[in-house]
Protein backbone atom coordinates (compact mmCIF):
# COMPACT_ATOMS: atom_id res chain seq x y z
CA UNK A 1 0.00 0.00 0.00
CA UNK A 2 1.39 3.34 -1.02
CA UNK A 3 2.02 5.71 1.83
CA UNK A 4 0.66 9.26 1.38
CA UNK A 5 3.17 12.10 1.68
CA UNK A 6 2.60 15.04 4.00
CA UNK A 7 1.46 18.33 2.49
CA UNK A 8 4.08 20.11 4.60
CA UNK A 9 7.34 19.65 2.79
CA UNK A 10 9.39 21.82 5.21
CA UNK A 11 10.26 20.37 8.55
CA UNK A 12 9.87 22.49 11.64
CA UNK A 13 13.14 24.31 12.44
CA UNK A 14 14.08 25.43 15.90
CA UNK A 15 16.46 28.31 16.56
CA UNK A 16 17.68 29.33 20.01
CA UNK A 17 16.38 32.73 21.07
CA UNK A 18 19.87 34.17 21.43
CA UNK A 19 21.22 32.78 18.13
CA UNK A 20 21.30 34.78 14.90
CA UNK A 21 18.90 33.89 12.12
CA UNK A 22 20.34 31.35 9.66
CA UNK A 23 21.67 32.68 6.37
CA UNK A 24 20.66 29.56 4.40
CA UNK A 25 17.05 29.20 3.38
CA UNK A 26 15.41 25.75 3.81
CA UNK A 27 15.99 23.51 0.81
CA UNK A 28 12.91 23.00 -1.30
CA UNK A 29 11.64 19.46 -1.66
CA UNK A 30 12.76 17.94 -4.95
CA UNK A 31 10.62 15.77 -7.10
CA UNK A 32 10.61 12.21 -5.89
CA UNK A 33 11.78 13.23 -2.39
CA UNK A 34 9.59 12.94 0.59
CA UNK A 35 9.59 15.16 3.60
CA UNK A 36 9.26 14.00 7.18
CA UNK A 37 6.28 11.80 7.67
CA UNK A 38 3.89 13.10 10.32
CA UNK A 39 2.35 10.68 12.74
CA UNK A 40 -0.82 9.09 11.47
CA UNK A 41 -4.02 8.31 13.21
CA UNK A 42 -4.97 4.70 12.92
CA UNK A 43 -8.37 4.70 11.23
CA UNK A 44 -8.39 8.33 10.00
CA UNK A 45 -8.87 8.63 6.25
CA UNK A 46 -5.94 10.05 4.39
CA UNK A 47 -7.95 12.98 3.09
CA UNK A 48 -8.95 14.04 6.61
CA UNK A 49 -5.52 13.82 8.21
CA UNK A 50 -4.07 17.14 9.47
CA UNK A 51 -0.44 18.04 9.90
CA UNK A 52 0.78 18.23 13.45
CA UNK A 53 4.06 20.17 13.43
CA UNK A 54 6.19 19.89 16.50
CA UNK A 55 5.38 22.66 19.06
CA UNK A 56 8.08 24.78 20.65
CA UNK A 57 8.19 27.08 23.65
CA UNK A 58 8.96 30.83 23.62
CA UNK A 59 12.69 30.14 23.63
CA UNK A 60 12.40 27.96 20.55
CA UNK A 61 12.90 24.66 22.39
CA UNK A 62 10.66 21.65 21.71
CA UNK A 63 7.99 21.03 24.28
CA UNK A 64 8.46 17.26 23.96
CA UNK A 65 4.77 16.70 24.15
CA UNK A 66 4.33 18.53 27.45
CA UNK A 67 1.01 20.30 27.79
CA UNK A 68 1.05 24.13 27.85
CA UNK A 69 0.09 24.23 31.51
CA UNK A 70 3.37 22.55 32.41
CA UNK A 71 5.47 25.47 31.17
CA UNK A 72 5.63 29.03 32.48
CA UNK A 73 5.99 32.24 30.44
CA UNK A 74 9.79 32.09 30.55
CA UNK A 75 9.92 28.63 29.04
CA UNK A 76 10.75 26.80 32.27
CA UNK A 77 8.74 24.06 33.95
CA UNK A 78 6.01 25.18 36.34
CA UNK A 79 6.82 22.50 38.87
CA UNK A 80 9.73 24.55 40.21
CA UNK A 81 12.29 22.19 38.72
CA UNK A 82 15.71 23.46 37.77
CA UNK A 83 16.30 25.26 34.51
CA UNK A 84 19.53 25.62 32.69
CA UNK A 85 21.56 28.81 33.18
CA UNK A 86 20.55 30.46 29.92
CA UNK A 87 16.88 29.95 30.59
CA UNK A 88 17.15 31.23 34.15
CA UNK A 89 19.12 34.37 33.23
CA UNK A 90 17.03 35.11 30.15
CA UNK A 91 13.78 34.75 32.09
CA UNK A 92 14.98 37.08 34.85
CA UNK A 93 16.08 39.76 32.40
CA UNK A 94 12.82 39.57 30.48
CA UNK A 95 10.81 39.86 33.69
CA UNK A 96 12.90 42.80 34.92
CA UNK A 97 12.54 44.56 31.59
CA UNK A 98 8.77 44.13 31.61
CA UNK A 99 8.45 45.52 35.14
CA UNK A 100 10.73 48.45 34.36
CA UNK A 101 8.75 49.31 31.23
CA UNK A 102 5.48 49.17 33.13
CA UNK A 103 6.92 51.57 35.68
CA UNK A 104 8.74 54.05 33.44
CA UNK A 105 7.11 53.62 30.07
CA UNK A 106 8.23 51.67 27.04
CA UNK A 107 11.10 54.01 26.11
CA UNK A 108 12.39 54.92 29.56
CA UNK A 109 15.68 53.56 30.81
CA UNK A 110 17.36 54.03 34.14
CA UNK A 111 20.66 55.83 33.64
CA UNK A 112 23.34 55.89 36.32
CA UNK A 113 25.98 58.59 36.69
CA UNK A 114 28.20 57.10 34.03
CA UNK A 115 25.39 57.35 31.49
CA UNK A 116 25.23 53.58 30.78
CA UNK A 117 21.73 52.12 30.73
CA UNK A 118 21.17 49.34 33.21
CA UNK A 119 18.40 46.99 34.20
CA UNK A 120 19.36 46.96 37.85
CA UNK A 121 16.58 47.86 40.23
CA UNK A 122 16.87 49.21 43.79
CA UNK A 123 16.22 46.80 46.59
CA UNK A 124 12.72 46.65 48.03
CA UNK A 125 12.02 49.71 50.18
CA UNK A 126 14.98 51.61 48.72
CA UNK A 127 14.43 54.72 46.59
CA UNK A 128 16.35 55.22 43.37
CA UNK A 129 19.39 57.43 43.69
CA UNK A 130 18.07 60.54 41.99
CA UNK A 131 21.24 62.50 42.64
CA UNK A 132 23.14 60.23 40.30
CA UNK A 133 20.63 60.68 37.49
CA UNK A 134 21.66 63.38 35.06
CA UNK A 135 19.11 65.85 33.76
CA UNK A 136 19.02 66.10 29.99
CA UNK A 137 21.02 69.06 28.78
CA UNK A 138 19.23 71.75 26.84
CA UNK A 139 20.15 71.73 23.17
CA UNK A 140 21.70 74.98 21.94
CA UNK A 141 22.54 76.29 18.51
CA UNK A 142 25.84 77.66 17.24
CA UNK A 143 25.27 81.05 18.91
CA UNK A 144 24.65 79.55 22.31
CA UNK A 145 20.90 80.13 22.17
CA UNK A 146 18.41 77.39 23.04
CA UNK A 147 17.49 75.29 20.02
CA UNK A 148 13.99 75.16 18.51
CA UNK A 149 13.20 78.64 19.77
CA UNK A 150 12.86 77.48 23.37
CA UNK A 151 13.89 79.74 26.20
CA UNK A 152 15.13 78.68 29.62
CA UNK A 153 12.36 78.23 32.15
CA UNK A 154 13.70 80.97 34.40
CA UNK A 155 13.65 83.47 31.51
CA UNK A 156 10.11 82.51 30.57
CA UNK A 157 8.93 82.96 34.15
CA UNK A 158 10.64 86.33 34.37
CA UNK A 159 9.08 87.50 31.11
CA UNK A 160 5.64 86.32 32.19
CA UNK A 161 5.91 88.14 35.49
CA UNK A 162 6.96 91.31 33.69
CA UNK A 163 4.03 91.05 31.30
CA UNK A 164 1.63 90.74 34.21
CA UNK A 165 2.85 93.97 35.76
CA UNK A 166 1.11 97.23 35.10
CA UNK A 167 1.53 100.71 36.43
CA UNK A 168 -0.81 101.27 39.40
CA UNK A 169 -3.40 103.99 38.97
CA UNK A 170 -1.88 106.09 41.76
CA UNK A 171 1.79 105.74 40.81
CA UNK A 172 3.54 109.10 40.96
CA UNK A 173 6.15 110.62 38.65
CA UNK A 174 9.04 109.03 40.52
CA UNK A 175 7.61 105.55 40.02
CA UNK A 176 6.59 105.21 43.67
CA UNK A 177 3.14 104.49 45.04
CA UNK A 178 1.50 107.53 46.60
CA UNK A 179 -1.06 105.37 48.38
CA UNK A 180 -3.86 107.29 49.99
CA UNK A 181 -5.10 104.11 51.66
CA UNK A 182 -1.66 103.60 53.20
CA UNK A 183 -1.57 107.20 54.33
CA UNK A 184 -4.97 106.72 55.94
CA UNK A 185 -3.58 103.85 58.00
CA UNK A 186 -5.64 101.12 56.35
CA UNK A 187 -3.98 97.76 56.97
CA UNK A 188 -1.08 99.22 59.00
CA UNK A 189 -0.29 98.50 62.64
CA UNK A 190 1.99 100.08 65.21
CA UNK A 191 4.58 98.35 67.43
CA UNK A 192 1.90 97.18 69.86
CA UNK A 193 -0.11 95.52 67.09
CA UNK A 194 -2.87 98.13 67.12
CA UNK A 195 -4.04 99.86 63.92
CA UNK A 196 -1.70 102.71 63.12
CA UNK A 197 -3.16 106.20 63.43
CA UNK A 198 -1.85 108.78 60.95
CA UNK A 199 -1.10 112.29 62.08
CA UNK A 200 -4.19 114.47 62.10
CA UNK A 201 -4.41 117.75 60.25
CA UNK A 202 -7.15 120.09 61.35
CA UNK A 203 -6.74 123.28 59.35
CA UNK A 204 -8.26 123.83 55.90
CA UNK A 205 -4.91 124.66 54.38
CA UNK A 206 -3.36 121.28 55.25
CA UNK A 207 -6.05 118.96 53.91
CA UNK A 208 -8.37 118.53 50.96
CA UNK A 209 -12.12 118.98 51.25
CA UNK A 210 -13.92 116.24 49.33
CA UNK A 211 -17.58 116.72 48.47
CA UNK A 212 -19.83 113.65 48.10
CA UNK A 213 -23.28 113.97 46.51
CA UNK A 214 -25.91 111.59 47.88
CA UNK A 215 -27.37 110.34 44.58
CA UNK A 216 -30.70 108.51 44.55
CA UNK A 217 -31.41 107.85 48.24
CA UNK A 218 -33.54 104.79 47.44
CA UNK A 219 -30.52 103.10 45.86
CA UNK A 220 -27.28 101.96 47.49
CA UNK A 221 -25.67 105.42 47.44
CA UNK A 222 -26.31 106.29 51.12
CA UNK A 223 -25.22 102.80 52.22
CA UNK A 224 -21.86 102.80 50.45
CA UNK A 225 -21.15 106.38 51.58
CA UNK A 226 -21.79 105.56 55.23
CA UNK A 227 -19.80 102.32 55.08
CA UNK A 228 -16.85 104.06 53.43
CA UNK A 229 -16.73 106.80 56.07
CA UNK A 230 -17.74 104.91 59.22
CA UNK A 231 -14.23 104.17 60.53
CA UNK A 232 -13.15 107.84 60.59
CA UNK A 233 -9.84 107.02 58.89
CA UNK A 234 -10.43 109.06 55.76
CA UNK A 235 -11.19 111.99 58.04
CA UNK A 236 -7.51 112.02 59.02
CA UNK A 237 -6.34 112.87 55.50
CA UNK A 238 -9.31 114.80 54.11
CA UNK A 239 -12.52 116.51 55.17
CA UNK A 240 -15.58 114.67 53.81
CA UNK A 241 -18.68 116.72 53.12
CA UNK A 242 -21.86 114.82 52.19
CA UNK A 243 -24.35 116.84 50.15
CA UNK A 244 -27.58 115.14 51.13
CA UNK A 245 -29.91 114.97 54.10
CA UNK A 246 -29.19 114.31 57.77
CA UNK A 247 -32.66 112.80 58.15
CA UNK A 248 -32.16 110.33 55.28
CA UNK A 249 -28.69 109.33 56.45
CA UNK A 250 -29.90 108.73 60.01
CA UNK A 251 -32.62 106.46 58.65
CA UNK A 252 -29.97 104.35 56.93
CA UNK A 253 -27.72 104.38 59.98
CA UNK A 254 -30.55 102.85 62.00
CA UNK A 255 -31.43 100.39 59.25
CA UNK A 256 -27.82 99.22 58.81
CA UNK A 257 -26.85 99.52 62.49
CA UNK A 258 -24.13 102.11 61.81
CA UNK A 259 -24.60 104.20 64.95
CA UNK A 260 -21.17 104.28 66.55
CA UNK A 261 -19.91 107.48 64.98
CA UNK A 262 -21.06 111.07 64.74
CA UNK A 263 -22.07 113.21 61.80
CA UNK A 264 -21.70 116.98 61.88
CA UNK A 265 -24.65 118.86 60.44
CA UNK A 266 -23.89 122.10 58.62
CA UNK A 267 -25.92 124.60 56.65
CA UNK A 268 -23.05 125.86 54.50
CA UNK A 269 -19.51 124.82 53.64
CA UNK A 270 -18.22 127.48 56.02
CA UNK A 271 -19.68 125.62 59.01
CA UNK A 272 -17.98 122.27 58.47
CA UNK A 273 -15.64 120.61 60.96
CA UNK A 274 -12.29 119.30 59.79
CA UNK A 275 -12.37 116.56 62.45
CA UNK A 276 -15.71 114.96 61.52
CA UNK A 277 -17.80 113.81 58.59
CA UNK A 278 -20.03 116.69 57.59
CA UNK A 279 -23.56 116.67 56.16
CA UNK A 280 -25.12 119.61 54.34
CA UNK A 281 -28.88 119.19 53.92
CA UNK A 282 -29.76 120.28 50.39
CA UNK A 283 -33.59 120.18 50.33
CA UNK A 284 -36.51 120.34 52.79
CA UNK A 285 -36.66 116.75 54.01
CA UNK A 286 -39.15 116.92 56.87
CA UNK A 287 -41.85 114.88 55.15
CA UNK A 288 -39.68 112.44 53.23
CA UNK A 289 -38.72 108.91 54.19
CA UNK A 290 -36.66 106.23 52.52
CA UNK A 291 -38.13 103.51 50.30
CA UNK A 292 -35.14 101.30 49.47
CA UNK A 293 -35.39 99.68 46.06
CA UNK A 294 -38.24 101.93 44.84
CA UNK A 295 -38.03 104.43 41.98
CA UNK A 296 -39.73 107.64 43.08
CA UNK A 297 -39.91 111.15 41.68
CA UNK A 298 -39.01 112.65 45.08
CA UNK A 299 -35.75 110.70 45.18
CA UNK A 300 -34.86 111.92 41.68
CA UNK A 301 -35.45 115.57 42.52
CA UNK A 302 -33.55 115.23 45.79
CA UNK A 303 -30.58 113.78 43.88
CA UNK A 304 -30.61 116.79 41.56
CA UNK A 305 -30.74 119.24 44.49
CA UNK A 306 -27.69 117.56 46.06
CA UNK A 307 -25.77 117.60 42.79
CA UNK A 308 -26.52 121.27 42.10
CA UNK A 309 -25.42 122.35 45.57
CA UNK A 310 -22.19 120.37 45.36
CA UNK A 311 -21.34 121.66 41.88
CA UNK A 312 -21.86 125.25 43.01
CA UNK A 313 -19.29 124.80 45.80
CA UNK A 314 -16.95 122.99 43.40
CA UNK A 315 -17.09 125.85 40.91
CA UNK A 316 -16.43 128.36 43.70
CA UNK A 317 -13.37 126.42 44.87
CA UNK A 318 -14.87 125.64 48.28
CA UNK A 319 -14.26 121.91 47.79
CA UNK A 320 -11.26 120.36 46.06
CA UNK A 321 -13.01 117.44 44.37
CA UNK A 322 -16.46 115.93 43.95
CA UNK A 323 -17.44 112.27 44.29
CA UNK A 324 -20.92 111.53 42.93
CA UNK A 325 -23.02 108.61 44.17
CA UNK A 326 -25.21 106.82 41.58
CA UNK A 327 -28.33 108.50 40.22
CA UNK A 328 -31.30 107.15 38.28
CA UNK A 329 -31.00 108.73 34.84
CA UNK A 330 -34.77 108.61 34.40
CA UNK A 331 -36.32 110.04 37.57
CA UNK A 332 -33.76 112.87 37.75
CA UNK A 333 -34.91 114.31 34.42
CA UNK A 334 -36.50 117.76 34.66
CA UNK A 335 -36.38 121.18 33.04
CA UNK A 336 -33.06 121.74 34.82
CA UNK A 337 -31.55 118.37 33.99
CA UNK A 338 -31.87 117.03 30.46
CA UNK A 339 -28.71 114.98 30.24
CA UNK A 340 -27.92 111.26 29.95
CA UNK A 341 -25.68 111.38 33.02
CA UNK A 342 -23.37 113.25 35.38
CA UNK A 343 -20.64 113.75 32.79
CA UNK A 344 -22.69 115.74 30.32
CA UNK A 345 -24.24 117.87 33.08
CA UNK A 346 -20.83 118.76 34.51
CA UNK A 347 -19.49 119.58 31.05
CA UNK A 348 -22.22 122.18 30.60
CA UNK A 349 -21.78 123.61 34.09
CA UNK A 350 -18.05 124.14 33.52
CA UNK A 351 -18.39 125.24 29.91
CA UNK A 352 -16.33 122.35 28.57
CA UNK A 353 -16.80 121.46 24.92
CA UNK A 354 -15.34 117.99 25.19
CA UNK A 355 -14.43 115.54 27.94
CA UNK A 356 -13.52 111.90 28.35
CA UNK A 357 -15.32 109.19 30.30
CA UNK A 358 -12.33 107.49 31.89
CA UNK A 359 -12.75 104.27 33.91
CA UNK A 360 -9.72 103.67 36.13
CA UNK A 361 -8.50 101.03 38.57
CA UNK A 362 -5.21 99.74 39.90
CA UNK A 363 -4.69 97.49 36.86
CA UNK A 364 -6.70 98.98 33.99
CA UNK A 365 -7.74 102.36 32.58
CA UNK A 366 -10.30 102.57 29.78
CA UNK A 367 -11.62 105.64 27.96
CA UNK A 368 -14.38 105.67 25.34
CA UNK A 369 -14.72 107.72 22.15
CA UNK A 370 -18.51 107.93 21.90
CA UNK A 371 -19.64 107.66 25.56
CA UNK A 372 -23.40 107.71 26.16
CA UNK A 373 -24.37 107.40 22.50
CA UNK A 374 -26.95 104.87 21.23
CA UNK A 375 -25.33 101.99 19.38
CA UNK A 376 -27.17 102.89 16.18
CA UNK A 377 -25.37 106.25 16.08
CA UNK A 378 -21.91 105.05 17.06
CA UNK A 379 -20.58 104.68 13.51
CA UNK A 380 -21.41 108.24 12.47
CA UNK A 381 -19.51 109.52 15.52
CA UNK A 382 -16.34 107.57 14.73
CA UNK A 383 -14.37 110.25 12.91
CA UNK A 384 -10.69 111.05 12.72
CA UNK A 385 -11.24 114.36 14.53
CA UNK A 386 -13.22 112.82 17.38
CA UNK A 387 -10.73 110.02 18.00
CA UNK A 388 -7.90 112.57 17.97
CA UNK A 389 -9.74 114.70 20.55
CA UNK A 390 -10.20 111.73 22.89
CA UNK A 391 -6.58 110.67 22.48
CA UNK A 392 -5.46 114.20 23.33
CA UNK A 393 -7.62 114.28 26.47
CA UNK A 394 -6.41 110.85 27.56
CA UNK A 395 -2.76 111.67 26.97
CA UNK A 396 -3.00 114.93 28.92
CA UNK A 397 -4.92 113.31 31.79
CA UNK A 398 -2.39 110.50 32.15
CA UNK A 399 0.36 113.11 32.51
CA UNK A 400 -1.49 115.66 34.65
CA UNK A 401 -3.82 113.52 36.75
CA UNK A 402 -1.88 110.26 37.09
CA UNK A 403 1.72 111.45 36.90
CA UNK A 404 2.80 109.34 33.90
CA UNK A 405 5.45 111.20 31.93
CA UNK A 406 5.38 109.09 28.74
CA UNK A 407 1.98 107.36 28.48
CA UNK A 408 1.56 104.24 26.36
CA UNK A 409 -1.95 103.92 24.89
CA UNK A 410 -3.69 101.07 23.06
CA UNK A 411 -6.50 101.86 20.60
CA UNK A 412 -9.22 99.28 19.89
CA UNK A 413 -10.82 98.69 16.51
CA UNK A 414 -14.47 99.38 15.78
CA UNK A 415 -15.39 96.19 13.92
CA UNK A 416 -15.07 92.52 14.91
CA UNK A 417 -11.45 91.37 14.66
CA UNK A 418 -10.49 94.99 13.94
CA UNK A 419 -12.03 94.71 10.47
CA UNK A 420 -9.96 91.74 9.22
CA UNK A 421 -8.09 94.02 6.78
CA UNK A 422 -11.32 95.41 5.35
CA UNK A 423 -13.27 92.17 5.17
CA UNK A 424 -15.50 93.06 8.16
CA UNK A 425 -15.39 96.84 7.87
CA UNK A 426 -13.19 99.61 6.52
CA UNK A 427 -13.11 102.05 9.45
CA UNK A 428 -9.83 100.63 10.74
CA UNK A 429 -8.02 101.05 7.41
CA UNK A 430 -9.65 104.35 6.48
CA UNK A 431 -9.68 106.18 9.83
CA UNK A 432 -7.96 104.54 12.79
CA UNK A 433 -4.71 103.21 11.30
CA UNK A 434 -3.73 106.47 9.51
CA UNK A 435 -4.42 108.43 12.70
CA UNK A 436 -2.26 106.11 14.80
CA UNK A 437 0.53 106.36 12.23
CA UNK A 438 0.47 110.16 12.49
CA UNK A 439 0.73 110.02 16.29
CA UNK A 440 3.59 107.54 16.09
CA UNK A 441 5.44 109.83 13.68
CA UNK A 442 5.15 112.57 16.30
CA UNK A 443 6.84 110.36 18.88
CA UNK A 444 3.71 109.35 20.81
CA UNK A 445 3.37 105.80 22.13
CA UNK A 446 0.01 104.98 20.54
CA UNK A 447 -0.59 101.47 19.18
CA UNK A 448 -3.38 99.55 17.46
CA UNK A 449 -6.03 99.05 16.35
CA UNK A 450 -6.51 95.86 18.37
CA UNK A 451 -9.46 93.41 18.26
CA UNK A 452 -11.28 93.98 21.55
CA UNK A 453 -11.99 90.33 22.36
CA UNK A 454 -8.46 89.06 21.96
CA UNK A 455 -6.97 92.19 23.52
CA UNK A 456 -8.76 91.70 26.83
CA UNK A 457 -8.81 87.92 26.65
CA UNK A 458 -5.01 87.73 26.51
CA UNK A 459 -4.55 90.45 29.16
CA UNK A 460 -2.67 92.61 26.68
CA UNK A 461 -3.98 95.66 28.55
CA UNK A 462 -1.36 95.03 31.26
CA UNK A 463 1.29 96.33 28.83
CA UNK A 464 -0.35 99.75 28.45
CA UNK A 465 -1.13 102.73 30.67
CA UNK A 466 -4.59 103.16 29.15
CA UNK A 467 -6.95 101.80 26.48
CA UNK A 468 -9.16 103.84 24.16
CA UNK A 469 -12.35 102.00 23.17
CA UNK A 470 -14.60 103.10 20.34
CA UNK A 471 -17.94 102.88 22.17
CA UNK A 472 -19.42 102.45 25.64
CA UNK A 473 -19.96 98.70 26.00
CA UNK A 474 -16.76 97.79 24.16
CA UNK A 475 -14.78 99.37 26.97
CA UNK A 476 -17.01 99.17 30.04
CA UNK A 477 -18.02 95.50 29.83
CA UNK A 478 -14.44 94.18 30.08
CA UNK A 479 -13.51 96.88 32.59
CA UNK A 480 -16.30 95.94 34.98
CA UNK A 481 -15.63 92.24 34.47
CA UNK A 482 -12.00 92.80 35.49
CA UNK A 483 -12.23 95.56 38.12
CA UNK A 484 -15.87 95.98 39.12
CA UNK A 485 -15.38 96.29 42.88
CA UNK A 486 -12.43 98.69 42.71
CA UNK A 487 -13.32 100.55 39.51
CA UNK A 488 -13.80 104.32 39.44
CA UNK A 489 -15.47 106.54 36.84
CA UNK A 490 -13.32 109.64 36.34
CA UNK A 491 -14.21 112.57 34.08
CA UNK A 492 -11.05 113.68 32.29
CA UNK A 493 -10.73 117.04 30.57
CA UNK A 494 -12.62 118.97 33.27
CA UNK A 495 -11.13 121.93 35.16
CA UNK A 496 -12.41 120.36 38.39
CA UNK A 497 -11.90 116.84 39.74
CA UNK A 498 -14.91 114.53 39.65
CA UNK A 499 -15.04 110.79 40.32
CA UNK A 500 -17.77 108.25 41.06
CA UNK A 501 -18.13 104.52 41.75
CA UNK A 502 -18.40 102.41 38.61
CA UNK A 503 -21.76 100.87 39.63
CA UNK A 504 -25.35 102.07 39.51
CA UNK A 505 -28.18 102.43 42.01
CA UNK A 506 -28.55 98.63 42.47
CA UNK A 507 -32.16 98.84 43.67
CA UNK A 508 -32.33 95.06 44.09
CA UNK A 509 -29.98 95.11 47.10
CA UNK A 510 -30.71 98.60 48.45
CA UNK A 511 -31.24 98.72 52.21
CA UNK A 512 -30.25 95.05 52.70
CA UNK A 513 -26.70 95.64 53.97
CA UNK A 514 -25.33 93.81 50.92
CA UNK A 515 -23.66 96.68 49.06
CA UNK A 516 -19.86 96.71 48.84
CA UNK A 517 -18.30 100.10 49.58
CA UNK A 518 -14.93 99.34 47.92
CA UNK A 519 -15.67 101.26 44.73
CA UNK A 520 -16.82 104.29 46.73
CA UNK A 521 -13.63 104.18 48.79
CA UNK A 522 -11.55 103.97 45.63
CA UNK A 523 -13.48 106.89 44.14
CA UNK A 524 -12.58 109.01 47.17
CA UNK A 525 -8.93 107.90 47.07
CA UNK A 526 -8.73 108.64 43.34
CA UNK A 527 -10.23 112.09 43.83
CA UNK A 528 -7.58 112.88 46.45
CA UNK A 529 -4.79 111.48 44.25
CA UNK A 530 -5.85 113.42 41.17
CA UNK A 531 -6.31 116.67 43.11
CA UNK A 532 -2.81 116.35 44.56
CA UNK A 533 -1.27 115.35 41.23
CA UNK A 534 -2.80 118.35 39.52
CA UNK A 535 -1.33 120.72 42.07
CA UNK A 536 2.06 119.08 41.64
CA UNK A 537 1.74 119.23 37.85
CA UNK A 538 0.93 122.95 37.94
CA UNK A 539 3.90 123.60 40.20
CA UNK A 540 6.20 121.69 37.86
CA UNK A 541 4.86 123.55 34.83
CA UNK A 542 5.29 126.92 36.54
CA UNK A 543 8.80 125.99 37.61
CA UNK A 544 9.72 124.98 34.07
CA UNK A 545 8.60 128.36 32.71
CA UNK A 546 10.75 130.36 35.12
Amino acid sequence: MEQRQSDDSNPTRTTPSDAPAPDVQPRATQAGESGPTPPQTGNQPAGNRQDNPQRTNRNGEPRNGEPRSERNRDGGPRDGGPRDGNQREGGRNQRDNRQQQQKNGPDDKSTPANGTPTNERPERGQRPNQQNQQRPKQQRDGQGQPANGQRPAENRQRDESQNERSRPANENRNGQRDSIAQEAGLGQRDASGQPAQPAETNSRGERLVIGISLGDYNGIGPEVILKALQYNRLQKICTPVIYGSMRILNRYRNLLNLKDWNLNGAQTIGQISHKLTNVITCWPDQNQDIQPGQVTADAGQAALACLQRAVDDLKDGKIDALVTAPINKNNIQSDEFKFPGHTEYLAQEFGVQDNLMFLVSQTLRVGVVTGHVPLGRVRQNITRERIAQKLTLMMHSLKQDFGIEKPKIAVLGLNPHAGEEGLLGTEENDIIKPLIADWRNKGQLVFGPYPADGFFGTRAYTKFDAVLAMYHDQGLIPFKAIAFEEGVNFTAGMPAVRTSPDHGTAYDIAGKDLADETSMLQAIYTAIDVARNRKEFVELEEGALK
